[in-house]
């Protein structure tokens, strides 16, 4: 698998990953990269269960509540 190149700004660096990640379930197993996908997933999700904070709190800090 090739390593995945730093472009020269923020919009590079993201399409080289989708190129790279692209690359990567089309020369893996879906057992391989489905799994790690999950794992991505579920982190967020505990992340977000686990965070206190009021949607009405978030909203204001967001600027979208006053």
């Amino acid at each position: 698998m090739k390593k995945l190149k730093p472009g020269k700004d923020n919009k590079e660096d993201r399409m080289n990953f989708v190129k790279y990640w692209a690359n990567y379930i089309k020369n893996n197993p879906d057992e391989v990269w489905s799994r790690q996908q999950n794992i991505l997933i579920n982190s967020q999700i505990k992340n977000a269960r686990d965070f206190k904070l009021s949607k009405e709190t978030y909203l204001k800090i967001k600027g979208e509540l006053r």
